[in-house]
């Protein structure tokens, strides 16, 4: 396949320039260990991962040009930092693949107490998983690149935003400052903020403790759930409360309205219909009850805590099914995108076009024998850590093809999707769903028919690393392709980008497993929600082990239908009929049918309500799913995030109608929508500033827990210092974005130029450059 010729990219393909070098290397194994950390930190906190390009693209910048400077260094590039945070958004997609899955294993363990699963992440074998997954993802990508990017021309829109953020540095734009106080402000809070953890029976203060972080609170309809907590009152349970987290707040201005909407519409759906219900099902004749307190059916006060977590655990399920019935309905609406990507993956391979020989710099990939070579070897360290995870020979073998076929298609699922919604949109739960239920359905028969049932435990254990391992190589291939397109835009030289992808991999693999152990407490203490990690728990134990409950599980997916149906009001009756079947199912699963279709009556009739009043509704599945399993108060300060980025989008308006008019013509919704988030960049910026201090401030914390470090000066704060914190911390973010309406040329069109010196592209040196004398040329 020969490259685009219309294509004319920043740096031309006769130009050579430093891309790997050594300053190059340590910067993007340190920044990448960083913020590959700090993802691994926000992904079990809140279920969800950013992109690190941008931010990586935006630190090298301001690192490599301080050392030449500072004379410490003799230059640096636009290809160079560009080669820094291909390698370091690497090891942060990275994250995502091991975060949604291995801890999983950690789950298993505290839930069958000890007998499944690990008690805490081996070094070796989780690096191992992490390294392997993550390098068959970019072996696999690279065939995509031709078809994906210079045949297609799919957008890759993170790609392009970060090569732009590239070209706007190289030109001297400012946009360093924004990340850099957006990293300290984030750690600061997090440092002032309190908290505690449990040591020999006494509560320590970890941090200084200055403020409380957030409050939350059981009630019911008689008052707090603590102060009246008989029996008899537990049936009107419901739940408040509200995290002041900046980095949940930078989440929130980042994903937008819309999503930060549907995660809050879910949190609030869990915390007053969710929670109520679970409540009410309670019976005096349960197991639970009993095994509380005896004293229960005479009205004397239950354990609050046990009984809170109880119904905390049964709402969790209801997000589960939604989760579960999220996923696949993704995977079925994209079918169409997803088959196209399958097809020209298979047709990439039948090819020869990853060669070097006879290529232009900009279109040359590593050797397609090193890769089938490669991928081969990737084979032998797959078959041993099944084996040795599980214990059993034949899982192994199955676990190979069941990887490689599954690990390929995905791949193509991942670039693809990558390049039409961008990485962060990706629909990662979904597949990995998918592969766990395959997986986990395949041993249970295999259990059944040659084992006799007598290894349930060791096979829960095989079919998480194998979803590990596919979902490492998903993440990694949709997240390759970005960074791939912003080379293809910049004239980078694609092998070497390949080199610094998996030089990324590693760099994260070698830090993740040593966050995770540092944070094993908190997700194991309900601290760190992990919420994909327990969703393929409970789906791998309900397989395999039958131990799900099922009731709430299809009270979920009864609720996940009637979301469908107001993404579908054209055929809303025939979808609601099955979201009625799914709750008359989890109703007699319960031993409660009635309870289950007045409920579900209640949910049927306002969802036909809506679509009979305004119609249908693009709402996000997944999101409102991650909002029922994560607690109301995560969801708070992500969804004040989106009401800001709201309330600065409407404040862009009015300049921008007079700077550019012709964004306002009716069928330009795309491309204005498109401007404005280009001029949400500092306050993008300056919000994963506050994921990466928040979370790298964490993971000190907890380093210092393990060390027996304890900073607190506070044994009870308020929580009134953190919130006049959080709103200043919301203010900052705002100013950012906003203070760009005061600039001249404010969201006017800037063009590339390229001029004689840009075509032979001097590197930015600590000496003097020599004039050309010669006009610049604007792109035509």
């Amino acid at each position: 396949m020969a490259p685009n010729e219309s294509h004319k990219s920043y740096v031309s393909a006769t130009t050579i320039l430093p891309e790997i070098t050594t300053q190059g290397i340590i910067l993007a194994i340190v920044l990448g260990m960083l913020l590959t950390a700090a993802n691994v930190y926000l992904g079990l906190y809140v279920g969800m991962t950013v992109s690190a390009s941008i931010p990586a693209a935006v630190i090298s910048m301001a690192v490599l040009r301080s050392l030449v400077k500072a004379n410490i260094s003799k230059g640096t590039n636009i290809l160079e930092n560009n080669w820094v945070q291909t390698a370091v958004s690497s090891g942060e997609s990275l994250a995502a693949g091991v975060i949604f899955t291995l801890p999983a294993l950690l789950v298993m363990n505290q839930t069958s107490n000890g007998e499944v699963g690990w008690a805490e992440f081996p070094y070796l074998k989780t690096v191992i998983i992490a390294l392997v997954g993550g390098t068959i993802g970019v072996l696999f990508s690279i065939s995509l690149r031709r078809i994906f990017i210079v045949k297609e021309e799919l957008p890759y829109p993170e790609g392009v935003a970060c090569a732009e953020v590239l070209v706007a540095g190289e030109k001297g734009g400012s946009q360093v400052m924004p990340i850099f106080i957006g990293i300290a402000f984030g750690a600061l809070y997090k440092l002032f903020s309190s908290l505690m953890v449990t040591v020999d029976n006494s509560v320590k203060q970890v941090s200084i403790g200055l403020w409380e972080h957030g409050w939350q609170s059981f009630y019911t309809l008689g008052g707090k759930l603590n102060e009246s907590a008989a029996y008899a009152k537990t049936k009107t349970t419901f739940y408040l409360g509200a995290e002041l987290s900046p980095a949940l707040l930078g989440v929130g201005y980042i994903v937008g309205p819309a999503i930060a909407s549907f995660v809050f519409f879910g949190g609030l759906l869990g915390a007053i219909v969710i929670m109520p219900i679970a409540s009410a099902l309670l019976n005096p004749t349960d197991a639970f009850i009993e095994q509380i307190t005896s004293a229960a059916m005479n009205g004397e006060v239950i354990n609050y805590g046990d009984y809170a977590n109880h119904i905390n655990g049964r709402r969790r399920m209801v997000g589960v099914g939604t989760m579960l019935v999220g996923g696949l309905y993704t995977l079925v609406i994209m079918r169409e995108s997803l088959i196209k990507g399958i097809t020209e993956m298979i047709e990439a391979t039948k090819s020869t076009v990853s060669t070097r020989e006879g290529k232009i710099r900009t279109d040359e990939d590593l050797p397609a024998k090193s890769i089938a070579i490669a991928s081969a070897a990737m084979a032998i360290p797959m078959f041993f850590m099944v084996w040795i995870i599980s214990g059993l020979l034949l899982p192994a073998i199955l676990s190979l093809i069941i990887i490689f076929t599954a690990g390929f298609l995905f791949a193509a699922v991942a670039g693809y999707m990558a390049g039409i919604v961008g990485s962060s949109n990706n629909p990662l739960s979904g597949v990995t769903i998918i592969v766990v239920i395959l997986t986990a359905t395949t041993f249970a028969l295999l259990n059944s028919l040659v084992y006799g049932g007598e290894h349930t435990q060791d096979l829960q254990v095989a079919v998480i690393g194998v979803a590990a391992f596919v979902a490492c190589a998903g993440a990694i291939s949709g997240d390759n392709l970005q960074d791939l397109k912003t080379g293809y835009i910049l004239g980078a030289t694609p092998w070497r980008q390949q080199i610094g992808q998996i030089v990324g991999v590693a760099a994260g693999a070698l830090v993740i497993p040593l966050v995770l152990n540092l944070l094993s407490d908190q997700i194991l203490n309900g601290d760190l929600e992990a919420p994909q990690a327990f969703l393929m728990a409970s789906i791998t134990n309900g397989i395999l082990g039958g131990g799900m409950d099922w009731s709430m599980v299809f009270m979920g997916s009864g609720i996940a239908f009637c979301l469908v149906a107001l993404r579908h009001p054209e055929s809303y009756i025939n979808i609601l009929i099955c979201a009625y079947a799914l709750f008359l199912i989890g109703g007699y699963l319960e031993g409660a049918i009635p309870a289950f279709l007045f409920s579900g009556s209640l949910l049927i009739a306002a969802t036909q309500g809506w679509i009979k009043e305004k119609g249908g509704l693009n709402i996000s599945i997944m999101a409102v799913a991650v909002g029922m399993y994560l607690s109301l108060k995560m969801t708070i300060p992500i969804f004040i995030g989106g009401m800001i980025k709201m309330y600065i989008d409407g404040r862009f308006d009015k300049p921008l109608r007079i700077t550019r008019p012709e964004l306002y013509k009716k069928g330009e919704e795309e491309l204005l929508a498109q401007e404005k988030e280009k001029l949400h960049g500092p306050g993008i910026l300056f919000a994963s500033g506050l994921i990466a201090g928040e979370a790298i401030m964490g993971i000190g914390l907890a380093g210092m827990a393990v060390s027996g470090i304890y900073l607190g000066m506070t044994d009870d704060p308020s929580i009134y210092p953190g919130l006049l914190a959080f709103t200043f911390g919301a203010i900052i973010m705002a100013t950012f974005s906003l203070r760009q309406t005061k600039e001249d040329g404010f969201g006017k069109i800037e063009e590339w130029s390229f001029s004689e010196d840009i075509q032979e592209a001097e590197m930015i040196e600590n000496t003097p450059k020599k004039k050309t004398g010669k006009k610049s040329k604007k792109k035509q």
